[in-house]
């Protein structure tokens, strides 16, 4: 490890923001907002600024939230499911007889810090930094599904078990992933006269990932399709195959980090005294690659956090009462170890799609969890009952990113969320003091396929629940 990244790890830590891992978050793997303010709002916020967390949204905002420190937590609850049905499946098995592969992923409770703070330099000149989990990806199944379905379905033998799948022992050890992301942000936000401010962030992202139990796809990665034609080739069993040789760069290598940056820029417009319009988009962080899985992710390993920009308008009826609606889109196409299509079912099994010729696991072209790009649209009000309370709530809404068709890898990131809808508030036990609370559900969504890669039907589903709490100084 560099002495740059070396630090850069240090600092995650004594910050306090440290790996607790993140589970699947709620518009695709990105978190709905940030901070205790921003959730009670659904995440509203690029063009209503809350805290000093504003950066994560708009860091135009860290010029308009006056000199604060924010300290956060919070404490989210997601409930994860995948199913493979071999049911319908008239194959024999190890079990007996064909059957429903049913899991619910364990941990379901995580801890989420987060910190800003901002400081006056003049009338016009604002910095801060915010430091927050940008989101993530976790499961952790107890038995390991890929192995008892491929069980079901196929009799580990070097006549009927096909390519790519079944271990011939079943016994790939427990099943899941951890993906980790935190990003820190430092920003500079000039006001430039009282209708015009715009923020620039340094994106400096730091990742922690691990996967374990995959080793049913090791003929779909190079080392070990080539390493072993006759176990890999259809009609093979890698399981049942002296001296099979494992891919070592695919699964089970314990954590490892990855470190990056990118850039997000940021702008505020007091239209009227009663319209704020905001606008923020965000660069690609470009992240050093995964060489411990570089037979895993697409690109030897590459994992960039992808882009994103987001449109918000805030009308303010009164003086305490405003309303927000806010769209933002998500460009995980542009991510080839996300969006890249995953395997498809074949008469020998998952295998990679048809006409791509370096679509192993790991390749420029490598099978990856097929997500599109996600649109997000938001809407919120926000209330100052008198000058000690201010109530908050919110809800949201996102498309899809995952196909039907994709549903197979997606066991390990069932990021199926797409409706949300938030509660708030805000306590001000002194002028120099504040709580913040707030509540979010995300309601359970369910993909189902009828043909999943293993040829039968399968589905993930998930729900969440979530409390923030903070604590804001105000200097």
């Amino acid at each position: 490890m560099s002495r740059a990244a070396g630090c850069l790890k240090a600092v995650v830590l004594v910050s306090g923001i440290s790996f607790t891992t993140l589970a699947s978050a709620t518009t695709g793997y990105f978190t709905l907002g940030y901070g205790a303010r921003s959730m009670g709002l659904a995440g509203a916020v690029v063009s209503n600024p809350q805290d000093a967390l504003a950066a994560a949204a708009n860091p135009a905002g860290m010029a308009l939230v006056g000199q604060r420190g924010d300290l956060g937590v919070r404490f989210f609850s997601p409930i994860r499911e995948g199913e493979i049905d071999t049911s319908v499946a008239g194959a024999g098995s190890d079990y007996g007889a064909p059957f429903d592969v049913h899991y619910r992923s364990g941990r379901d409770l995580f801890t989420i810090p987060n910190f800003g703070v901002t400081k006056k330099l003049s009338d016009s000149l604002y910095i801060g930094i915010s430091i927050y989990g940008n989101g993530g990806l976790n499961s952790s199944y107890t038995n390991n599904i890929y192995d008892e379905t491929a069980a079901v379905l196929f009799n580990p033998s070097p006549s009927s078990t096909p390519q790519g799948v079944g271990t011939g022992s079943i016994n790939s050890g427990k099943l899941g992933v951890d993906l980790e992301q935190s990003l820190f942000a430092p920003t500079v936000a000039i006001r430039f006269n009282d209708t015009n401010t715009i923020g620039v962030s340094l994106l400096i992202g730091v990742q922690r990932f691990s996967a374990r139990g995959l080793g049913d796809f090791h003929c779909l990665t190079p080392t070990g399709g080539a390493s072993n034609p006759s176990a890999c080739a259809p009609g093979g069993a890698q399981g049942a195959t002296p001296g099979f040789i494992p891919s070592p760069y695919l699964t089970d290598n314990g954590n490892e980090f990855s470190y990056g940056a990118g850039l997000r820029v940021g702008w505020l417009g007091q239209v009227t005294s009663q319209l704020t319009l905001g606008a923020t988009v965000a660069s690609k962080v470009y992240m050093s690659k995964f060489d411990k899985y570089r037979e895993l992710f697409a690109e030897q390993g590459d994992l960039d956090i992808p882009a994103n920009f987001a449109l918000g308008v805030t009308f303010a009826t009164t003086p305490a009462l405003k309303y927000s609606f806010e769209y933002q889109r998500i460009l995980y196409e542009g991510v080839k170890s996300i969006s890249n299509p995953g395997p498809v079912p074949t008469m020998s099994g998952p295998y990679p799609p048809a006409g791509i010729p370096d679509g192993l696991l790991g390749m420029d072209s490598g099978m990856g969890f097929g997500w599109k790009d996600v649109d997000v649209y938001r809407l919120a009000v926000e209330y100052d009952y008198d000058s000690d309370w201010t109530l908050r709530a919110g809800i949201a809404y996102n498309t899809q990113p995952i196909d039907q068709s994709q549903v197979l890898f997606n066991i390990l990131a069932p990021a199926t969320i797409q409706k949300h809808a938030t509660a708030g508030f805000t306590y001000r036990p002194t002028h120099s003091s504040e709580w913040n609370f707030a509540y979010m559900h995300a309601f359970e969504q369910t993909v189902r396929t009828p043909q999943s890669a293993f040829g039968v039907p399968a589905s993930i589903k998930m729900y969440q629940n979530s409390i923030d709490l903070s604590y804001s100084l105000l200097f």
